[in-house]
């Protein structure tokens, strides 16, 4: 089943954020990665992203290259809510997730 996520940043500047999509999408967008959208909050930065399955957004964060990424940062990602998704417009049409 695919999931969904939201995540903030506390502390990540534009900087930091686009330094972390460009080195993890360096070679294309990550396996099982659907949807990723980010922007600036008060305070941050918030995510939100759609993956294949809860495995596959394990993976990736679990990853060399994500944790490569992210070495030189002083926060973290901080998973705020996390939800099932039974379907999915990226911009190509309306799909069910499987």
């Amino acid at each position: 089943m695919a999931l969904a996520m939201v995540a903030e940043i506390p502390d990540l500047s534009r900087e930091q954020y686009e330094s972390v999509v460009t080195q993890v999408n360096r070679a294309g967008s990550p396996a099982g990665a659907l949807f990723h959208a980010g922007g600036p909050v008060d305070g941050g930065y918030r995510v939100v992203e759609v993956w294949q399955t809860r495995e596959a957004a394990d993976a990736f964060y679990g990853s060399a290259l994500y944790q490569a990424a992210i070495a030189g940062l002083t926060t973290h990602p901080e998973i705020k809510l996390t939800w099932s998704v039974y379907g999915l417009d990226d911009g190509s049409g309306w799909h069910e997730c499987s």
